[in-house]
């Protein structure tokens, strides 16, 4: 399996975990330079995507106690829409349709309100859409870096948040400003050129 399908799901889901959840806001020195949201359009991700996931998700709590949440991810994409659709205990948490214009989301009555669908939309661009097209889309500050089996977001000499392969069919995802890793392994599915 392709790495780059297995960092779909982990920086996309990474908003969602990190809700379900309930994490604590982390102070960060940077934290007034929110990280920008990216709109990139589905057609630029120059493939198609459909891929099943099982994601864990560590976390501190606020009285420093270390805790794990986990899910499953479905994902489509194509020249079209990027669809995500989380479940949690049998039951779908969240789902997300972006066709380059509209971001259509439903969630159940028991998903966490600060669930941030932007926010989830932007991961999944940052971790699965070309390296060009995202470090095009970045304001001035910000870039994105790949190599040694990484993608990097970076603010100024700050490390965001990172992607690391540890194998082909596993990663870890990293939001360092935030505080929660996830640990994505692929179960079913694939990509395809366009």
């Amino acid at each position: 399996m392709p790495r780059l399908i297995q960092t779909v799901v982990a920086a996309g889901l990474v908003a969602w975990l990190a809700a379900c959840a309930g994490l604590p806001p982390s102070p960060s020195p940077s934290a007034a330079a929110a990280a920008p949201v990216l709109r990139l359009q589905p057609a630029a991700l120059q493939r198609t995507i459909a891929v099943q996931q099982h994601i864990e998700a560590r976390y501190r709590t606020a009285g420093g106690r270390v805790e794990t949440r986990e899910l499953i991810a479905l994902l489509q994409a194509d020249a079209k829409h990027t669809r995500l659709a989380a479940l949690a205990g049998g039951q779908v948490l969240a789902r997300l349709d972006w066709d380059g214009t509209r971001l259509d989301v439903s969630r159940a009555s028991w998903a966490p309100a600060q669930l941030d669908p932007e926010r989830i939309l932007s991961d999944l661009q940052l971790s699965l859409w070309p390296l060009r097209a995202v470090a095009d889309a970045l304001p001035t500050g910000w870039t994105v870096r790949e190599g040694e089996g990484r993608r990097v977001l970076h603010h100024g000499d700050e490390v965001v948040a990172e992607v690391q392969h540890a194998d082909a069919g596993t990663l870890r995802f990293i939001q360092h400003r935030d505080g929660y890793a996830l640990t994505i392994r692929t179960l079913a599915g694939g990509e395809t050129s366009q």
